[in-house]
């Protein structure tokens, strides 16, 4: 999972409170509970850079190169 991209679905505070991202996992999506070090807008791309027990998931913002 480190390493795939998602999307946020319910706004990360920052810090230890939790917010929510949707990835993509095997054909379908699930949501899974996600922390991150700064705030992270709704609807904002997003990086897993770990994973903890509980499908908690640390995330940094994602900025793809351009095209």
């Amino acid at each position: 999972m480190i390493g795939a991209t998602g999307v946020v679905t319910l706004a990360i505070p920052g810090g230890d409170p939790l917010g929510e991202v949707e990835l993509a996992v095997g054909g379908g999506t699930e949501r899974y509970l996600a922390t991150a070090a700064e705030p992270v807008e709704l609807d904002r791309t997003v990086l897993v850079i770990g994973v903890r027990p509980g499908r908690v998931i640390e995330v940094e913002p994602w900025f793809p190169a351009p095209a």
